[in-house]
């Protein structure tokens, strides 16, 4: 790579909240057969980092703990987020290091905030207006457009809808994978066959982020314990550590993360779940309102 290296962090998504309706029926609906959510969603200090430089060769490597679980192919969302943008204006070339710092396929937006973030490096290159960053954000994928934003919101419909949700503040977390990927598509299959509400549960009006989160739920949470019983150990694992206030998982999973009161909790969590699980991804973090 050139000297001239810009970086920007994709930072993990959790899902404090994932409230899931029925899957749009109306074929005519531009969403249909996707399921409508209503979800407040916070970001991390913890996260990917994409090193990108002009290049005279379009180049993509993949590096970092969870590099070896990633297979560089033409159609990752990072190239689809370039080719979305040269679909409106010309590009030069990039050569592009993902810092792949967050598991693979685990609920927490790693590729939808890799995407979101080559866009956001884009920006500069393509005068685009704000319509047509979201529209493009929305057609990489569901998650994306909240991850473009990258803070505090309230996302619904089908993730095309971010409300940002300033003045929070931020808690105290823990995040831990047991070492497994899942499907999302799998989930959402195993959802259906339950038991589905007609509607998904609306936001908390008033409260502080903790209260939000305690209000709410995850309904993708019981089918993926369903489908990979070791997310109600993680579940166990992390209520069960001193000043743990919300265990939950994040996404279809198998992420999930611990509120605490200070920083301290956090470190100690994070030491004794990694004591006796050491091959669970377990970190310390900070989630709502960070820099």
């Amino acid at each position: 790579m050139s000297a001239n290296i810009i970086t920007e962090i994709a930072k993990a998504k959790i899902n404090l909240t994932l409230h899931v309706g029925r899957t749009i029926a109306d074929p005519h609906d531009r969403f249909y057969g996707y399921h409508p959510v209503d979800s407040l969603v916070v970001f991390t200090d913890t996260g990917d980092k994409l090193h990108v430089s002009e290049s005279r060769k379009a180049r993509l490597s993949i590096t970092g703990y969870f590099g070896s679980s990633l297979a560089v192919t033409s159609d990752n969302l990072i190239s689809r987020a370039i080719k979305a943008v040269e679909e409106k204006t010309k590009l030069p070339s990039f050569d592009i290091q993902l810092e792949k710092n967050l598991p693979v396929a685990s609920g927490i937006g790693g590729g939808s905030a890799d995407a979101a973030a080559m866009l956001r490096l884009l920006k500069p290159y393509a005068h685009l207006t704000r319509s047509e960053w979201h529209d493009i954000a929305v057609a990489l994928g569901a998650d994306v457009l909240v991850c473009y934003l990258s803070q505090t919101a309230h996302m619904t419909g089908i993730g095309e809808s971010v409300t940002p949700m300033p003045d929070l503040g931020k808690v105290h977390g823990i995040l831990v994978n047991p070492a497994i990927g899942v499907s999302t598509r799998d989930i959402f299959r195993a959802y259906d066959a339950g038991s589905v509400e007609e509607t998904p549960r609306p936001q908390l009006s008033d409260g502080s982020l903790l209260e939000k989160a305690l209000n709410g739920r995850n309904d993708l949470q019981i089918p993926a314990i369903e489908n990979e019983p070791v997310i109600q150990t993680v579940i166990n694992e992390i209520a069960g550590q001193n000043g743990c206030q919300l265990a939950r998982m994040s996404g279809s999973g198998a992420t999930c993360f611990g509120l605490f009161k200070t920083k301290n909790e956090t470190e100690l969590a994070v030491q004794n779940i990694k004591r006796q699980f050491k091959d669970w991804w377990c970190v310390p973090t900070i989630l709502g309102d960070i820099e």
